[in-house]
């Protein structure tokens, strides 16, 4: 018996979203459809598998093509365009492209054979406007309760996004070619088992002396028959392992028009893959090093080979029984994925992705399969073992629930769509854009990006809005001359236009440009270069300029210059009182040594002859007034023998000659052996150098410095003298403004009374004495005379006070003289 019609079971209108809303809100009877109860149980089927389904799906019904979509496919219908178009007519809803749907429709319906497009261009209009949309489609029949055609159900996934990204890697691969030619270190490639040579740049030819037409398209070891054996075994190894080998300054010769050439090269042997990954060749790079051998510059990889990845099937699909998932149908797109064989039907969802465990994957499909709310997921990674290897893929993907007769939920509905291409190239042009952004934003100097023939500012860091001494919206987005109406008649719009039409880069140092900064004019000095900013066709867009303000330096070079100047003309006068400081110092050493010396030894001479007269004769008082007086012309006759000295050291006739300092410290050593045993003084050195120097003005110098350190040592301890030698540092030679030239510090440490730290310049002052005659003996000259010795030698005598620790003298003196000019 016939059921009536309102006990026809309408479950399959049921959920569906917005779409499945429209279907139960029609008034079919008004289509050529009439009520949903009276529809034919393969409508009802199909419209339910459309109304739960994640994969965009169109169905069309009977002689008017009546039209059914689900939620999926809502999007593609853009805002304004043909939405809602729920149980119209196809020849009405998509007028626009029946010219291309009807006959398809019609060979379907008459045919009964399924058709596929892939990538089908299939423009319509919605948004508003007609857009070119790119199809994945597949177009089935449908067959009615009595076996007849009735239908056509269109499966569909647009991939307009994707033919896009497809062609942008397009061009990015003949940009990779361009760059091949263009480069500027050889690149040669060759492919298959006999090396055949499928490309080679001008830098290649160049450097083998060869023509492209007599490599191209044939073995490389048959138009190279010379090439060493050891190449052919690198190239094979690089081609079989997949691990580039390196070779840094290979020599080799080059025979061009009968002459041997010999040039080093850093060759990178690199496997080369095909659009699918699979190594097919090997591509070698060749840079010639030949003049700068010894810097092993490696050659820098400019570009990277794009590798493709082609979407094997679009559609996975698979349906699961039980609370328990048991796959009883997967389709060969959804295997393909998996990495699985046809023996998967059987076994339950999990013993085929254990992977899975823990991802909330396995809860997704139980809580669809208890509540019956569809779940779906967009861009979702998904880790699958595919070859034994843990490995990410990116799927949008929904788990519908499938009902039977009676409205109860069996299982579940896997649909799902391999994003993983799209997501990774949409990334890596997001990330490039992004990156080459945030270069200039965070750049340390001062860069912006100026487009079009206007020059206008689309970016500029703080640095350059700074550098301009503008507020951002007064230059950003604007024609550079219009932001900066300041900078206007200064050659600097030339120089933008010759960069934008040429696209020859232009630098230069210290430009002076004149600008209103913050409402204040100024000459700014920049060090600035302007980029040609390029398409991957090499057409112009824009220039990018980098600046780098050097006005301080400038300026603090004029006032260096200014100062230079002035203290030339000052040590000129200088120089001049020094000359004639030296002559009177000349005169005194006359006037010491023939007219002060006679007259003492006079003094000298009588008190003794008195003395030795008339000593019986004179009371103690008397004899301590003689002491006192030979005494007192003792030391007159020390101090004028040490002024003398001192003077001497003022001529520079002396010859500077190689001195061994071991020779001269075992010399003065040796003078001071019996003071030394008094003392029971230690003396330590290490190896010292050999210098030039003037031999007796060192022994002079290391003379007084022991002397000094065992006048003043201390008499609770042992004297203890060291003397070590260090190499001076880059710094410790630039904080005494030495030359380039090897300097050694010399240090002389004793262990006796020291000084206090405010005297360490105070001591090498010409008769200064820090203790009474009584308590130490000596003239105050010994350390004047050493300062004034290491002077002479182009070098430095400073020292170190303590009181507990004792004194430290440093003699900072070159390895080889400095003659100065004249």
């Amino acid at each position: 018996m016939k059921k009536s019609p309102e006990k026809i079971n309408l479950n399959f209108m049921s959920g569906g979203g917005e779409c499945g809303e429209l279907v139960r809100s029609l008034d079919w009877s008004e289509t050529s459809l009439g009520t949903p109860a009276n529809w034919p149980s393969s409508l009802r089927t199909s419209l339910g598998i459309l109304l739960h389904s994640a994969l965009p799906m169109v169905l069309f019904w009977g002689d008017d093509y009546i039209c059914f979509y689900n939620d999926a496919f809502r999007p593609s219908l853009g805002i304004d365009g043909k939405h809602p178009g729920i149980g119209k007519k196809g020849r009405d809803l998509w007028a626009d492209v029946w010219d291309f749907a009807g006959p398809l429709f019609e060979k379907v319906l008459t045919t009964g054979e399924p058709v596929w497009f892939d990538d089908q261009l299939v423009p319509f209009y919605r948004n508003g406007k007609m857009e070119n949309i790119y199809w994945n489609s597949s177009y089935s029949p449908i067959y009615d309760d009595s076996g007849t055609i009735n239908g056509v159900f269109v499966a569909c996934n647009e991939t307009t996004e994707k033919v896009q990204t497809a062609k942008k890697l397009n061009e990015s691969e003949k940009h990779f070619e361009t760059l091949i030619r263009e480069a500027a270190v050889g690149i040669i490639i060759f492919t298959g088992d006999d090396h055949i040579i499928e490309m080679v740049n001008e830098a290649y030819l160049t450097l083998n002396g060869r023509d492209y037409d007599d490599l191209t398209g044939k073995p490389l070891f048959e138009v190279m028959p010379d090439n060493d054996p050891h190449f052919r075994k690198i190239i094979d190894g690089v081609k079989s392992s997949g691990k580039p080998y390196y070779i840094n300054n290979h020599n080799y010769t080059l025979e061009k028009d009968g002459t041997e050439k010999d040039i080093f090269l850093n060759v990178i042997y690199q496997p080369f893959r095909n659009p699918e990954g699979d190594i097919c060749g090997v591509m070698v790079l060749c840079n010639d090093v030949t003049q700068n051998v010894m810097a092993q510059r490696r050659v820098e990889e400019s570009e990277q080979r794009v590798r493709s990845i082609v979407e094997s099937v679009p559609f996975p699909i698979g349906v699961y029984s039980g609370r328990e998932m048991r796959i009883v149908m997967a389709n060969q797109s959804i295997m393909d994925v998996w990495g699985k064989g046809n023996d998967i039907v059987g076994s339950t969802y999990s013993e085929i992705l254990p992977e899975l465990e823990g991802t909330g994957i396995y809860a997704q499909l139980d809580r669809v399969y208890t509540t019956g709310i569809p779940f779906h997921a967009r861009n979702q990674q998904v880790d699958l073992v595919v070859d034994g290897k843990l490995q990410p893929f990116f799927f949008n993907y929904s788990f519908t629930p499938l009902y039977d007769a009676d409205g109860t939920i069996y299982g579940v509905m896997n649909t799902a769509a391999e994003v993983t291409d799209l997501n990774v190239a949409k990334q890596k042009v997001e990330q490039s854009e992004k990156n080459f952004r945030n270069i200039i934003l965070q750049a340390p100097v001062a860069m912006c990006l100026m487009v079009g023939p206007d020059h206008v500012v689309e970016i500029a860091n703080e640095a350059m809005i700074n550098l301009w001494g503008k507020l951002p919206e007064q230059v950003l987005n604007k024609p550079i001359f219009e932001g900066l109406p300041d900078s206007r008649d200064q050659g600097l719009e030339k120089l933008l236009n010759d960069v934008f039409t040429t696209g020859k880069a232009f630098n230069a140092n210290e430009m002076p440009v004149n600008l209103l900064r913050f409402g204040k004019k100024e000459t700014v000095y920049q060090n600035f270069v302007y980029e040609p900013y390029q398409d991957a066709d090499g057409t112009i867009l824009g220039i990018l300029a980098i600046t780098v303000d050097v006005s301080a330096q400038v300026l603090a070079r004029h006032k260096i210059q200014d100062i230079v100047t002035r203290r030339t003309r000052e040590l000129e006068i200088a120089n001049n009182d020094l000359l004639k400081s030296n002559a009177e110092l000349a005169q005194f050493a006359y006037i010491a040594s023939h007219d002060l010396q006679e007259p003492l030894r006079k003094i000298s001479t009588f008190a003794q002859m008195i003395e030795s007269r008339s000593a019986h004769k004179l009371d103690g008082q008397s004899l301590n007034y003689f002491d006192k007086i030979k005494n007192a012309a003792n030391r007159m006759q020390t101090l004028i023998r040490d002024v003398l000295t001192y003077s001497e050291l003022v001529k520079d006739s002396e010859i500077f000659a190689p001195t061994d300092l071991n020779e001269v410290l075992d010399g003065v050593i040796s003078d001071f052996e019996l003071l030394i045993e008094q003392k029971g003084a230690r003396i330590t050195f290490e190896n010292l150098p050999v210098v030039e120097a003037i031999p007796l003005q060192m022994s002079q110098l290391f003379g007084n410095l022991i002397s000094n350190s065992l006048k003043f040592s201390r008499t609770d301890i042992q004297p203890v003298i060291s003397i070590a030698t260090d190499l001076m540092t880059v710094a410790e030679k630039a904080e005494n403004d030495f030359q380039k030239e090897v300097y050694y510090k010399i240090t002389f440490r004793d262990n006796g009374i020291g000084f206090r730290e405010e005297y360490a310049d105070k001591i090498f002052n010409i008769f200064q004495r820090l203790h009474g005659k009584l308590e130490y003996e000596g003239t105050g000259i010994g350390l004047a005379m050493c300062r004034k010795i290491a002077l002479n030698h182009n070098g430095v005598l400073n020292a170190h006070g303590s009181s507990e620790n004792g004194a430290v003298f440093n003699l900072l003196i070159p390895e080889k003289h400095i003659y100065k000019p004249l």
